[in-house]
């Protein structure tokens, strides 16, 4: 038997971590990486138990997971560890405890709780202390879970309780990283004014140290909104590798415990019912949502989902405001300030999202390459019908022009999310995104040679909707970079759309507005790019800065014309006048 053995070929790194070792000497490339010496001590990895196999091999799509679990726990690692230096270096906070310290420096995440893999004992699953973590979920709970119902409220609670009621060795993982999500969503979200509580960074950090735990472990719905709520964090990233990866692996874990067919909730109670629903239905949001942004194929089929929308679009008050034109199902409502309006935001973004599938169909997808010239035009009409349909739904004062008026500050940001993905739909069907080339270049052709590009069709009202969503923007205050990845494309995109604007009709009503609108943009992205340094926004800041100056040059020019035309009639007769008087003095 000893005969048969062979030499392990990966470092201990490598081994544990299940990724390829590339055995460089002295030090692999991942150990240099993560700056860490790089031995062969470590004891060969016992085979996992039957039932965890007969598990992997039985459920559908989990046996996909474990293949790719090592190389998306590294994907995760890595943004996290950018997103932890960024916000170590805006925020000026106090040292930690040493135990929240060493799960922020850390940089081999599956060091913790993975004591079945690697045999070291298991290491303690720290939290903060429960009276500041209390107050944070009561105000997540409050504002972002209400209107992306991922927890049930008093289920949370219970759940917080249960934790905090064992010792730091005894807790569940797929508990403790649910906590660490909550208030990771909390931080990055800016509902913690505490430095006590870890960052954004440092708590997504800990969720992933326990990733093997939520993936590969028996599936229960808490492990799915782990992993939705990981993926809401890593979609506010430049880089979106992470969050492809991991909403992949959450839609087929979705599907493992049946959250798309309402056949598997039968025998359940209409509350837990609802919430295996709204799990599913954000996941899916998030599915088609990285799908457009990455021009990659979702994971999840429209024609295989068995659920109803969560309620209808619009509810509104009475005028006495003294009955209510309800169902009972306020999940995922926002209310106007004042409230008399009432909008279920999670169905419009449901319904968007079936849209943004359809967008990705037209454009991107294979399969449209492949169509005829007439199937391809049937094919834009059916997507931009479902999108003006979309928008006909939406109550006028949730509009971007009325909603930084009439909505709460604290529902603007999900406004802005969801207008954004609107005018992202409109300006990919019309070809008129920022990141389209020969839109782009069609409008630096103007701006040099005067060669008039091709408009979309209903160009004013498309340039209304920039000009709206950018008013919104600024609404919202300062822009933060995490806000900035989710939306920013729709903000450059905006600009560009009043730079041309502008650049054609230089006497137009707003121009004051829009070229102050595109100014602020343009100090915001100076702000982004210097923070990300970004060779991508560097980019679009001096092509945008380059347009805006033309602009600029050419309303100047348009109106020294107008000045000179207006004035001419009033040089006539001054002209006439002294004429006459002349011919009188001669006289």
């Amino acid at each position: 038997m000893e005969g048969t053995k062979t030499i392990r070929k990966s470092c201990d790194l490598c081994y544990r971590r299940k990724m390829k070792c590339d055995g460089q000497k002295p030090r692999c490339s991942h150990c240099i990486t993560y700056e860490i010496d790089c031995t062969y001590t470590a004891p060969s990895r016992a085979p996992a138990p039957k039932k965890r196999r007969s598990y992997a091999k039985g459920k559908d799509g989990v046996s996909n997971t474990q293949g790719r679990l090592g190389r998306l726990e590294l994907l995760v690692q890595q943004v996290t560890e950018r997103l932890d230096i960024v916000e170590r270096e805006n925020e000026v906070e106090p040292l930690l405890q040493h135990e929240e310290a060493s799960a922020i420096a850390t940089v081999m995440p599956l060091n913790i709780t993975r004591s079945e893999d690697d045999n070291n004992s298991p290491k303690p699953m720290v939290l903060p202390p429960v009276e500041q973590v209390l107050p944070i979920i009561q105000v997540y709970l409050q504002d972002f879970n209400s209107v992306l119902p991922l927890f049930n409220a008093d289920t949370l609670l219970q759940l917080v309780h249960d934790c905090y009621s064992v010792g730091p060795l005894q807790r569940d993982p797929v508990v403790w990283a649910a906590i660490n999500v909550v208030l990771a969503l909390a931080r990055r979200h800016s509902f913690v004014g505490s430095h006590d509580i870890p960052s954004s960074a440092a708590c997504l950090s800990r969720a992933e140290s326990v990733l093997s735990r939520v993936v590969l472990g028996d599936i229960q719905l808490l492990n799915i909104q782990v992993l939705v709520g990981m993926v809401i964090l890593l979609q506010a990233s430049q880089d979106l590798k992470p969050a492809l990866v991991l909403i992949a692996t959450t839609i087929r874990l979705a599907h493992a415990i049946g959250l798309h067919d309402r056949t598997y909730s039968a025998h359940l109670g209409s509350l837990h019912e609802r919430q295996r629903a709204c799990v599913f239905w954000l996941a899916y949001i998030l599915d088609k949502d990285l799908s457009m942004r990455s021009k990659q194929p979702s994971i999840q089929i429209d024609d295989d989902i068995n659920l109803d929308l969560p309620s209808p679009t619009v509810v509104q008050y009475n005028e006495d405001r003294s009955t209510v034109n309800d169902t009972d199902d306020a999940t995922g409502v926002i209310t106007t300030a004042d409230g008399t309006v009432k909008m279920n935001y999670l169905t419009a973004r449901i319904q968007l999202a079936a849209v943004e599938g359809g967008v990705y169909d037209y454009i991107y997808s294979t399969r449209s390459r492949k169509r005829s010239p007439e199937e391809r035009v049937r094919a834009l009409q059916s997507v931009a019908c479902a999108l003006e349909q979309w928008k006909a739904s939406i109550p006028s004062e949730f509009n971007a022009s009325a909603g930084s008026r009439r909505v709460a500050p604290s529902m603007l940001r999900f406004l802005g999310a969801l207008h954004s993905t609107s005018l992202a739909c409109t300006t990919l069907i019309n070809q008129a995104h920022a990141w389209d080339v020969e839109w782009i270049a069609s409008i630096r052709r103007y701006g040099r040679q005067g060669i008039e590009p091709l408009l979309p069709p209903k160009w004013e009202v498309l340039v209304a909707e920039a000009r709206d969503l950018l008013v919104l923007f600024g609404a919202l205050g300062e822009t933060d970079r995490w806000n900035f990845w989710t939306t920013g494309c729709s903000y450059m995109t905006a600009m560009v759309l009043l730079t041309a604007n502008s650049m054609h009709r230089p006497k137009h009503g707003d121009l004051s507005l829009d070229s102050h609108l595109v100014e602020i943009g343009l100090q915001t992205i100076d702000k982004m790019a210097k923070e990300t340094e970004s060779e991508m926004l560097q980019s679009f800041q001096a092509t945008c800065t380059e347009l805006h100056q033309r602009t600029q040059q050419r309303c100047a020019e348009a109106a020294i014309m107008a000045n000179n035309v207006d004035c001419s009639p009033c040089f006539v007769d001054i002209q006439r006048g002294i004429e006459g008087n002349s011919h009188h003095d001669e006289l």
